[in-house]
């Protein structure tokens, strides 16, 4: 088991940024399925690059952070899309910036095409649209492996 902090936060102007799951459910399971299956070394890549956002206290601009384009997926909104790779292994994670700062990651899976394929993004669509009615979960080690 890799030593992660059940909570990752930190205090920056006046609040608590927190990276949050979806919780484990039938319309999340694709979630919880990947980080079952990736590697401990991918699982580490990912939570330290949300590890930095949150520390800086926002999201900020890097080679591997894209938006999930609005206008081709028809959506009104901005969803992240993270590109994490770990030598065969290249994972996009698909998080949002919720209304009171948190960051909250409604889909992963790896990348094996060049385009963001249909279903995938789909999901994570379906999911930003149900943010407000979805029960979220402080991001721990032990929350993805179930």
């Amino acid at each position: 088991m890799l030593p992660w902090s059940a909570t990752v936060t930190r205090l920056h102007c006046c609040f608590t940024m927190q990276i949050r799951l979806v919780e484990n459910s039938p319309a999340t399971r694709p979630l919880y399925a990947f980080f079952a299956q990736a590697s401990d070394t991918l699982r580490e890549r990912i939570h330290t690059k949300f590890e930095g956002y949150s520390q800086h206290g926002d999201v900020y601009s890097c080679k591997g952070l894209k938006i999930l384009n609005a206008r081709i997926w028809k959506y009104h909104g901005t969803i992240y899309k993270l590109r994490v790779d770990n030598g065969k292994e290249s994972a996009r994670v698909l998080f949002v910036k919720t209304t009171n700062g948190d960051l909250l990651i409604l889909h992963a899976f790896l990348k094996s095409t060049r385009k963001t394929p249909s279903k995938e993004a789909k999901q994570a669509i379906r999911l930003f649209h149900q943010v407000g009615d979805l029960t979220t979960v402080i991001w721990g080690y032990d929350l993805v492996l179930k």
